[in-house]
C-alpha cells in the first residue's frame, strides 16, 4: 500500500494556475525574506515553466535579496538552447527580476561527474536554507534528474550531498541535480504539471511506492515539506 502525501490544486486554464502559483511564490519568498532577509528559489527547466517564470519577472518584488538556482542542469553550454541556465536567464532573469542572484549548476568542468565536488562548495551557502523548490515531472515520472532505473537513481535519492550526477536515457545525457535529500530540506515544495498525460502519470504515482519506476513517488514519502502538486490541462 502506498503510502504518498501531496494536495492537489488544479485549475480550469494554465493562465489560472500561473496566477495562483506565481502569487504564492511571490509569498512564499517575501515570507522568508521578512525572517531571515533573503530567499532561495530553486526552479525546473523544460518548456512548462516558461510562461510561470515570465509572470514572475514581470512581479514587482525585492529581487536583490532572492537567490535563484535550478534543480538540476543539462550539461552543455549555457549558451545551448537544451540549457536550463539559458531558460531562466531568458524568462525570469528579465524585467522586475533582473536584480535576483542566480547561481548557476553548469561550470568549466567538462563532465559532469567532475564538477560535482565545486558544486559543493558552490551550493554550501544555500545548505538547508531553500525556501520554494519548484518541481517539473517528465511522462516517464521523472523529476529533477532523477530517472527511472539509472544506475545512478539509488544515491541521488539517498545522499547526503547537496548534487550529484546522473545519466538521462535522451540527448544531452550529462546532468547535474541537487540531490533529493537538499531538495526535501526546502519549506515550500512544489511540483507544477500541465496537460492530461502528465495528470494520468501522477494519478497513477500516487497509487506507487515504486521509486525505481516512478521516481516522483520519492517526493512525496514525507509530510513536511508536503508536496503541492498545481495542475491544469
Amino acid at each position: 500500500m502506498a503510502n504518498n502525501y501531496y494536495t492537489l490544486n488544479e485549475f480550469s486554464s494554465k493562465e489560472k494556475l500561473v496566477e495562483a502559483l506565481s502569487q504564492k511564490i511571490i509569498d512564499d519568498l517575501a515570507f522568508a525574506i521578512e525572517t531571515k532577509g533573503y530567499a532561495t528559489l530553486v526552479l525546473s527547466g523544460g518548456s512548462t515553466p516558461k510562461n510561470l517564470l515570465n509572470a514572475l519577472s514581470n512581479i514587482k518584488f525585492d529581487w536583490k535579496k532572492v537567490r535563484v538556482t535550478l534543480v538540476d542542469e543539462r550539461w552543455v553550454d549555457p549558451s545551448n538552447p537544451n540549457s536550463n541556465q539559458k531558460m531562466v536567464q531568458d524568462y525570469l532573469l528579465q524585467n522586475h527580476a533582473t536584480k535576483a542572484r542566480f547561481i548557476p549548476l553548469k561550470n568549466s568542468a567538462i563532465r559532469a561527474k567532475d564538477a560535482v565536488v565545486s558544486l559543493e562548495v558552490a551550493l554550501h551557502g544555500l545548505s538547508h536554507e531553500l525556501d520554494v523548490v519548484v518541481l517539473g515531472m517528465g511522462e516517464d515520472a521523472h523529476t529533477a534528474s532523477f530517472f527511472p532505473h539509472s544506475s545512478e537513481l539509488a544515491f541521488a535519492l539517498n545522499t547526503n550531498d547537496l548534487c550529484c550526477a546522473t545519466t538521462a536515457v535522451l540527448e544531452p545525457r550529462e546532468r547535474i541535480t541537487l540531490s533529493r535529500s537538499f531538495l526535501l530540506s526546502s519549506k515550500n515544495l512544489i511540483l507544477h504539471i500541465e496537460g492530461q498525460a502528465k495528470k494520468e502519470v501522477f494519478q497513477k504515482a500516487v497509487k506507487s511506492d515504486d521509486v525505481v519506476n516512478m521516481p516522483i513517488v520519492a517526493m512525496m514519502q514525507q509530510k513536511t515539506p508536503l508536496l503541492e502538486v498545481y495542475y491544469a490541462d
